[in-house]
């Protein structure tokens, strides 16, 4: 495998794996009694909660020569992830099913 695709591959793993998380998140910590708004905020927080974790392993894996696809590839979903919720955020966002 080229290390352009590789890269591309882990930054959509690592995506897939901070909005899943976000979402499950939100959907298990949000109740009917909330404030609809407070469900981004819960998506923010399981999202990103694994945010420092991801940085770190990906800024060991671009100094390895071996792993630098690898590490650019965890390092650029993660930014696209964070990049996402901070939109969701800022717009205010609240999905069809979360009802006020």
């Amino acid at each position: 495998m080229a290390k352009g695709s590789m890269a591309v591959l882990v930054a959509l793993l690592v995506l897939a794996l901070h909005v899943g998380l976000g979402l499950f998140a939100a959907n298990w910590l949000w109740t009917d009694t909330d404030d609809p708004n407070q469900w981004i905020y819960f998506y923010g927080t399981g999202g990103c909660c694994i945010a420092p974790i991801t940085a770190s392993v990906g800024a060991i894996a671009v100094n390895n020569p071996r792993f630098k696809a690898i590490g650019v590839g965890m390092l650029a979903g993660l930014g696209l992830a964070l990049a996402i919720a901070a939109v969701a955020l800022l717009s205010g966002y609240v999905p069809s099913w979360v009802k006020g």
